[in-house]
């Protein structure tokens, strides 16, 4: 029981340990720096947190999906009732009914319906209308790719660029929840200050996983701390919102859902 109420608490530090880098953010955050915050969520709550200076280059992806709908019939008679019927729909129309005539016949017709129809409208140069419209579809889940520099002056400062590439490693991947069954990673939540405040001019960025993480170890150069740390840890992480966005999502006080 003893070794049990220790594996808890300690997992309970972990769970609130905040792991800041470089050690000198701690105090220009006083004096309003821009820096990121990256926080894991699990089914237990808010796990341990990240503070890093703001990465270079943020690109906010958004994009959405549409195709298009032929409306036909309909989008012609929508014509007719506003009063922009001519002589000429009166043919494009002819061609169109004789499809329909084929149709009902399932087949019987031979076709010659689509065909006498399609002739007329050829022999006067008229087309029918398909009225094509664009149709919404989705939204895309958006990806985010965060780079982070982190060069180390102590060796103290060395161990905690550890723990941090070990946070976003750790965090990535699943866990063994059965003889066949993986337990999902942990979400990330990602959000940008000025100072201690909010940066209202950088994105809104929902509940992530992380789908990406790539590590160089020293990239400028050869250089270690002297218990064998490398100097410079450059990390790329690609995060992926875990569900596509509304409105809403992004500007709660303009999405009311009333026309």
């Amino acid at each position: 029981m003893a070794g049990e109420q220790k594996t808890e608490e300690d997992k309970q530090t972990q769970e609130t340990k905040t792991f800041v880098f470089p050690s000198r953010l701690r105090s220009e955050v006083d004096g309003g720096a821009a820096h990121i915050r990256i926080q894991t969520l699990d089914a237990d709550g808010i796990g341990p947190t990240v503070h890093l200076y703001m990465p270079q280059g943020v690109n906010v992806p958004d994009a959405a999906n549409f195709t298009t709908m032929d409306l036909g019939l309909i989008g012609g008679a929508e014509g007719v009732a506003e009063g922009r019927a001519t002589d000429a729909d009166v043919t494009a129309k002819a061609a169109m009914a004789g499809g329909l005539i084929d149709l009902k016949a399932g087949g019987a017709t031979l076709g010659l319906g689509a065909a006498a129809g399609g002739v007329t409208a050829l022999r006067a140069g008229i087309a029918s209308n398909p009225y094509t419209e664009t149709q919404f579809v989705n939204s895309n889940i958006r990806s985010f790719g965060l780079t982070f520099k982190l060069v180390s002056e102590s060796e103290e400062e060395s161990d905690t660029a550890l723990e941090i590439e070990n946070f976003f490693r750790e965090n990535m991947y699943p866990e063994i929840a059965g003889a066949q069954a993986l337990k999902y990673p942990n979400k990330f939540s990602i959000k940008f200050f000025n100072g201690s405040k909010p940066n209202k001019f950088m994105p809104t960025i929902a509940e992530c996983y992380l789908a990406t993480f790539n590590t160089t170890y020293n990239s400028a150069g050869n250089s270690f701390h002297k218990g064998g740390q490398p100097v410079e840890i450059d990390m790329a992480c690609t995060f992926q919102e875990t569900r596509t966005l509304t409105k809403g999502d992004l500007y709660p006080d303009e999405d009311t859902g009333e026309e």
